[in-house]
C-alpha cells in the first residue's frame, strides 16, 4: 500500500520578533532484516518563542551509502500550523513529484505525478486535527502529557498519493522500544483500514526528541510499494528552547 505519509493545532505566533535557531538531525533507515537503506539529513531552520521551538522550514535530504548526492529530497514550510507544512517532494528514482499546498484556510491543494502517469490533482478540505507529513512529530509533543499519561488521542492523517485523509489514534505503545525513554504508536481508528495498514511504532527521549521510527517510510521499494523501515535518530545541533510545549512539559 502507497505511504499515507508517511503522523491539535496551536497557532503560530509572531515569529519574525524571535531569535532565529537550528536543529539539525539525522536518521539510519534499515529495512525488516537490518539492513541499511539510506540516510536521512534533517535541517530545521525556526525561532523559541516564549521557550518553546517553532518550526518554520524543514529541508531533508535521503542519501545512499555508496553516494554523496542526495536520491530523494524533502522541503517542508510550515505556515498553518506546525502538523500542517506544506510539502515538496521529490523521488527522482521513480519520477514521483508531490506537492501539498495550503488553498485557502481550511484547503490542502495536492499534487503527485509519477512516472509516466498522469498527474493527480486533489482538493482536501481539514479541520484543526489533520496532520501533515512531519507534522506528526509535533502532535505527538502538543500532546505529550496526555500521552505519558497513558491516555489515546485521536487525530486524522492526509494520505497525499490518494488525496483523502483518514481517522487515525496515537497512543501508548504495548511493546517498549528498546533504547527509548517513550514508546507510542499511531494506528487506524477504523476496523477496515486497521486491517490494511500496520501500526507506526515511535520512540521519543524525555525531552521530546524522536529516537525511532518503525513502519511504513515515504522512499519507495518499487513502483507500488514503499520501504518498511526502522530508523533511529540521533541529536546533531539542537535548538536553544525546549521541544515541548511549557503546558506538556513534566
Amino acid at each position: 500500500m502507497k505511504s499515507w505519509l508517511a503522523l491539535f493545532g496551536y497557532p503560530l505566533l509572531a515569529l519574525s520578533a524571535a531569535a532565529s535557531e537550528t536543529f539539525v538531525f539525522s536518521g539510519i533507515a534499515s529495512n525488516t532484516d537490518g539492513v541499511q537503506l539510506y540516510q536521512e539529513e534533517h535541517r530545521v531552520t525556526g525561532s523559541c518563542v516564549e521557550g518553546h521551538w517553532r518550526p518554520e522550514q524543514q529541508n531533508v535530504d535521503y542519501l545512499r551509502q555508496d553516494s554523496p548526492s542526495p536520491f530523494a529530497a524533502k522541503a517542508l514550510t510550515y505556515k498553518d500550523s506546525p502538523l500542517r507544512p506544506e510539502v515538496d517532494f521529490k523521488q527522482p528514482d521513480f519520477s514521483e513529484h508531490l506537492l501539498v499546498r495550503h488553498d485557502g484556510d481550511e484547503t490542502l491543494k495536492v499534487e503527485w505525478t509519477m512516472s509516466d502517469q498522469p498527474s493527480k490533482r486533489w482538493r482536501v478540505p481539514f479541520e484543526d486535527q489533520l496532520v501533515v507529513d512531519a507534522g506528526f512529530d509535533h502532535f505527538v509533543r502538543a500532546n505529550w502529557q496526555a500521552l505519558t499519561d497513558g491516555n489515546a488521542v485521536d487525530f486524522s492523517v492526509l494520505a497525499p498519493t490518494r488525496g483523502e485523509s483518514y481517522d487515525f489514534v496515537a497512543e501508548p505503545a504495548p511493546d517498549k522500544l528498546a533504547g527509548a525513554d517513550h514508546s507510542f504508536r499511531i494506528r487506524p481508528a477504523g476496523m477496515f483500514l486497521r486491517v490494511l495498514v500496520d501500526p507506526i511504532r515511535l520512540g521519543y527521549r524525555d525531552d521530546g526528541f524522536l529516537t525511532h521510527y518503525a513502519g511504513l517510510g515515504n522512499i519507495r521499494r518499487n513502483q507500488d510499494e514503499n520501504h518498511v523501515v526502522s530508523i533511529r535518530y540521533q541529536v546533531i545541533e539542537a535548538p536553544g528552547c525546549s521541544l515541548l510545549p511549557s503546558s506538556q512539559s513534566r
